[in-house]
């Protein structure tokens, strides 16, 4: 339901936009602006990257807007913007991706903080450490994994949302997931045993 919602939200806007109007671009940007940060920031790793590689999916989406076919979700076809532009600034720079989820996790982690008002200066430690071997863990698993846990995880995209976002079938979702998760958790185990 949500999602149809959504979807006839979005169509709405990019009829308006088809039709001239820039207030409603600029509303499509607001609602998408810090998820598509997020996305390109977990893609390539570098804060100045993703501020360009953002405002570039913006500029490009606006251009090729008219063009629109409304046969997937507005989300999905900037999706598929977004994935495009990161993989050619990848090949572009051919820079060693690394993966940072501090632009993420800094909401969880205030979060964490109000609901634990006696956390010790050793847990903030120890947090920071866990992070940093999370990101390690992701840069060694492939890109498809990749996307698909930054889409469930840190999106809380629902199985039908990363079917569309990834024109996928929903059996493809949930085995990529399945194998996404079993690498994590071998990359991880050794490491959270230890702390245990």
């Amino acid at each position: 339901m949500k999602v149809e919602r959504q979807a006839a939200e979005d169509y709405e806007l990019v009829r308006a936009v088809q039709a001239g109007d820039e207030k409603a671009f600029e509303k499509l940007v607001k609602k998408y602006q810090r998820q598509i940060a997020n996305i390109v920031y977990l893609t390539l790793g570098n804060r100045d990257d993703a501020d360009d590689v953002t405002q570039e999916v913006f500029i490009r989406a606006y251009r090729y807007l008219p063009r629109f076919t409304f046969d997937a979700p507005f989300f999905s076809w900037l999706y598929r913007v977004t994935m495009n532009l990161c993989f050619d600034e990848t090949r572009k720079r051919k820079v060693k991706r690394i993966l940072s989820l501090d632009f993420l996790t800094e909401e969880g982690i205030e979060e964490h903080r109000q609901e634990k008002q006696n956390i010790l200066p050793s847990d903030e430690l120890i947090m920071e450490e866990d992070r940093q071997v999370v990101r390690q863990a992701l840069q060694r698993i492939s890109e498809e994994h990749r996307q698909i846990l930054i889409l469930r995880e840190y999106e809380n995209y629902g199985y039908n949302e990363i079917a569309e976002t990834l024109n996928i079938s929903l059996e493809a979702v949930k085995s990529r997931l399945f194998r996404a998760r079993a690498e994590m958790r071998k990359l991880l185990q050794g490491y959270f045993k230890e702390q245990v």
